[in-house]
């Protein structure tokens, strides 16, 4: 799915924008309240939610994709506008964790359209490491340590969580509704 770029959105006063760092066996979900008054719109709550199964090995792909979905429900508010947003997939087919990551996305594909009749957007991962961070080749650790200055200081549980937050804040920066600190 390309990044959705060229539409133009109009953003109402308070919305949230719900990102995904998907993955088969950690995945990770962000959803950041926004109030957007007077064109100058402020992150006023930020809950994380993730599914970690690394140490299991017991679970079969169905349970674990189940649990996934239970996350979604879990975390998808429906009480507001909601703008969900994932890290665009890039696969390589003959490495199977890439295999179960497609099994992933495009269950949760499914899923946002078929629970709530919406679509994700997606931005790439380069792109969220250069508006985050200020380098596409940036770590998972300069991410989360350049997230700071846009959410401040946040306990993550794993470097999963931190990804699901660095999406949500590079797709505000990408449709003008935060700056880029540079």
């Amino acid at each position: 799915m390309p990044e959705k770029q060229e539409e133009i959105i109009y953003f109402p006063t308070d919305y949230k924008v719900l990102a995904a760092d998907l993955s088969l066996k950690r995945p990770s979900f962000c959803l950041m309240s926004i109030k957007n008054e007077s064109h100058n719109p402020q992150i006023t709550d930020i809950k994380l939610v993730t599914v970690d199964n690394k140490n299991d090995k017991k679970k079969c792909h169905g349970q674990l994709l189940e649990e996934i979905i239970a996350a979604l429900q879990k975390v998808y508010p429906l009480d507001c506008n909601v703008y969900s947003v994932r890290e665009n997939e890039i696969m390589k087919v003959k490495v199977p964790s890439e295999r179960s990551l497609s099994k992933v996305v495009g269950l949760m594909d499914w899923a946002l359209w078929a629970f709530y009749g919406k679509e994700w957007y997606s931005i790439y991962p380069m792109t969220v490491k250069k508006l985050v961070a200020g380098s596409g080749k940036a770590t998972k650790e300069e991410v989360a340590q350049a997230l700071e200055k846009y959410i401040g200081k946040q306990d993550y549980k794993c470097d999963d969580e931190s990804d699901a937050a660095a999406v949500a804040v590079a797709w505000l920066i990408q449709k003008g509704q935060i700056k880029e600190i540079v």
